[in-house]
């Protein structure tokens, strides 16, 4: 199936891992354009829910087709079978339902729910055009959806924040079927958790081994960042204390970051590098909700100056969290087991 049927004459694309997002239109640059549909790249289609106009480079990325290795992967996990009724959470482009609705067959289902409703008139469209005009484009907010029939499999393209899958999905999906969801928390994202609806109606699962994703969060689930360029690194006001823990290693290790996400909830990270006017890289945690920040640079003896301000303690919650992980034997992330039920949900090392 042609992923270009599914992808807007106007786009954007990072050619360079990290790098910035570049406008590209079709019809100035046919070639380019196709190479870039074509490549193993996210292809944004839209920014900040439609306010930001072609070519200017939004705040927040809303729409996307999304890495062809990942949507492979998640298809993979799903294990669809043929005559199986799907749900997806997200239309964006259609190009995922395109591929659903061909794994199921013609005794299959599909339904996808899209919250925006200008991205679901045009993917219906395009379902249409490609031969697939089967599929059910539904207009609506999936995390407050009510259920009105039973699915065999449930998957989400935007990502879940901990604690917050809708139970709507869980009752939406028969006993002995998968929900497959992007997990996520404030601090990180990364784990796609493959849930078995078992028979007493509750749904448990792992992360999907070697797999990691990072998806736009569900709008209702999005949290403002503090921002951190109006803070000093520096701050003489700030309380200060020296600690032996790396808060790079906490923060770049997917690992011991997740088992700081669950412990320290509402709080946003960011590691800046050194530049020529400073010799050393900045950790920086923030909570946007009380305010408190944290800055955490080296000294010259292997140890990090810590400096926090706020009400609340986020270093001395981080630092208890990556000590915890460390006894722990250092977990993984798919040595977490999930579990979601109509009154509760949880995620604890099995």
């Amino acid at each position: 199936m042609a992923r270009e049927w599914f992808v807007s004459d106007r786009i954007w694309v990072q050619e360079v891992d990290g790098g910035p997002y570049e406008p590209m239109d079709r019809s100035a640059e046919p070639e380019h354009w196709l190479r870039n549909v074509h490549s193993n790249r996210v292809i944004v289609t839209q920014f900040d829910d439609g306010a930001t106009s072609w070519p200017e480079v939004g705040y927040r990325p809303t729409c996307s087709a999304s890495m062809p290795s990942a949507v492979a992967g998640m298809l993979d996990a799903l294990d669809i079978s043929s005559g199986q009724s799907v749900l997806e959470i997200g239309t964006g482009t259609g190009y995922n339902a395109a591929l659903l609705a061909e794994l199921v067959g013609v005794r299959g289902k599909v339904t996808t729910i899209e919250i925006d409703a200008d991205l679901a008139a045009t993917a219906r469209a395009r379902l249409e055009a490609a031969g697939y005009g089967h599929v059910a484009v539904v207009v609506g907010d999936a995390a407050g959806m009510a259920v009105t029939e039973k699915f065999d499999r449930v998957i989400a393209t935007a990502g879940v924040h901990l604690g917050q899958l809708p139970v709507g999905w869980l009752e939406s999906t028969r006993i002995g079927g998968v929900i497959l969801a992007p997990m996520r928390a404030d601090l990180a994202s990364g784990p796609l958790v493959r849930f078995e609806v078992e028979r007493d109606g509750v749904g448990r699962g792992h992360a999907v081994r070697g797999l990691r994703v990072g998806f736009m969060e569900l709008r209702s689930h999005r949290v403002a960042a503090l921002p951190f360029d109006g803070l000093r690194w520096d701050d003489p006001a700030a309380d200060r204390s020296i600690t032996e823990v790396s808060p790079f290693k906490m923060l770049i290790d997917e690992a011991s970051r997740w088992a700081v996400a669950v412990a320290v909830p509402s709080c946003r990270y960011s590691l800046e590098k050194k530049t020529p006017e400073r010799d050393h890289g900045v950790a920086w945690l923030s909570d946007p909700v009380s305010g408190s920040w944290v800055s955490v640079v080296p000294d010259n003896r292997s140890r990090y100056t810590v400096r926090q301000s706020g009400p609340r303690r986020l270093w001395d919650e981080a630092e208890a969290a990556f000590r915890w992980w460390r006894r722990h034997g250092e977990p993984p992330l798919e040595a977490w087991h999930w579990t979601v039920a109509p009154d509760r949900q949880t995620v604890a090392l099995a």
